[in-house]
C-alpha cells in the first residue's frame, strides 16, 4: 500500500512538471473613499487567481494558455473570468487569441476605485486575434483583428475573420520602448504611439493618439518606496493620479492612491491599500 501511494505521488509530480502549470494571484484590502461616498469604507480591493500553462511541442513549437478569475472582472465586485489567452509560437512568430479586460489608460494609474481608465469612460472587454512576426533587428511587427464587447457583463462574442486589421510594430530605440499601431480601416481611431523610457531609474511614459488620447506618467523609486504621477485626457475627459507604494517584501506592499478628474466621471477619491501576492 505504501509503495502504491509513493508511486502515485511520483506520477503526480511528473505530470505536474510536464504540464508546466503555474498559479499566481493576490488579495488586497483597503480603506477608501470614492467621489460618491460620504465616509471612508473598508473594501476588498482585489482578489484574483491566474493559471498559466505551457507545453513544448518540439521542433521549436511552444503552446501557452492562460485563464484568470478576478473580483474586478466585471468591475462590480463578483468573481468573473477576466483574461483568457491561447498562443502558439515558433520560428514563424506567434499566433495568439485573447479575451481580455482592457484599460483605456495604457500608461499607468494609481490603485483606486475610480482610476484613470474610469475617468476616461471605463474598462472594456476586447476579443483579439494577433500575429506577431519574427523580430527584425529588435523590432517586432504585428497585425491583429479585435472586437469590443458590448458590456463588461456580456458574453464573449465571436470574432469575424473579416474587416480591416490593426497593424503595428514594437521595439527599442535609444533605450526607449516604443509601441506604434494604426487601424487601417478606422479613421476615428487611427494611430496610437506609446513611448516608455528609464532615465537612471526614473520611469517616463508618454502616449498620444489620433483620437486625442494624451497620457503622461513619471515614477521615481526612493529605496523601498516608489512615487508615481500620471495624467490622462481625451476631449472633455481628464484625470490625474498620485500613487505611493512601499514594498514590505517581494510580495507584500502598502500603497496609497489619490485621483481626481472631470468629464464622464468627476470628483476625487483615495485608497490606502495592503496587498499580498502569491
Amino acid at each position: 500500500m505504501k509503495k502504491t501511494l509513493i508511486a502515485l505521488a511520483a506520477l503526480g509530480v511528473v505530470g505536474a512538471a510536464s504540464a508546466q502549470v503555474s498559479i499566481s494571484g493576490g488579495v488586497a484590502v483597503g480603506i477608501q473613499n470614492t467621489h460618491t461616498d460620504s465616509a471612508a469604507k473598508f473594501h476588498l480591493t482585489n482578489a484574483d487567481i491566474n493559471f498559466k500553462a505551457s507545453e513544448d511541442l518540439g521542433g521549436g513549437l511552444m503552446v501557452n494558455a492562460g485563464l484568470g478569475f478576478s473580483n474586478e472582472g466585471t468591475r462590480g465586485g463578483s468573481m468573473a473570468i477576466e483574461n483568457t489567452t491561447l498562443a502558439i509560437s515558433g520560428d514563424f512568430g506567434k499566433l495568439s487569441y485573447g479575451n481580455i479586460l482592457s484599460a483605456r489608460a495604457k500608461m499607468g494609474s494609481a490603485s483606486l476605485e475610480t482610476d484613470l481608465t474610469d475617468y476616461l469612460g471605463g474598462y472594456l472587454f476586447v476579443t483579439v486575434v494577433q500575429y506577431d512576426a519574427p523580430a527584425i533587428g529588435g523590432w517586432t511587427p504585428f497585425v491583429n483583428w479585435s472586437k469590443v464587447q458590448a458590456t463588461l457583463t456580456s458574453t464573449v462574442g465571436d470574432l469575424e475573420v473579416s474587416g480591416s486589421p490593426t497593424i503595428g510594430i514594437t521595439g527599442n530605440v535609444a533605450g526607449a520602448t516604443v509601441y506604434l499601431e494604426n487601424n487601417t480601416g478606422n479613421a476615428a481611431d487611427g494611430w496610437d504611439l506609446r513611448v516608455k523610457y528609464d532615465a537612471g531609474g526614473i520611469g517616463l511614459a508618454v502616449r498620444t493618439t489620433k483620437d486625442k488620447y494624451q497620457e503622461f506618467g513619471v515614477s521615481m523609486p526612493m529605496g523601498a518606496m516608489t512615487v508615481s504621477v500620471n495624467t490622462v485626457s481625451q476631449n472633455a475627459n481628464k484625470g490625474t493620479s498620485l500613487g505611493v507604494s512601499y514594498a514590505m517584501s517581494k510580495q507584500t506592499a502598502l500603497t496609497f492612491g489619490y485621483g481626481t478628474g472631470s468629464g464622464t466621471t468627476s470628483g476625487q477619491n483615495y485608497r490606502l491599500n495592503l496587498s499580498k501576492a502569491f
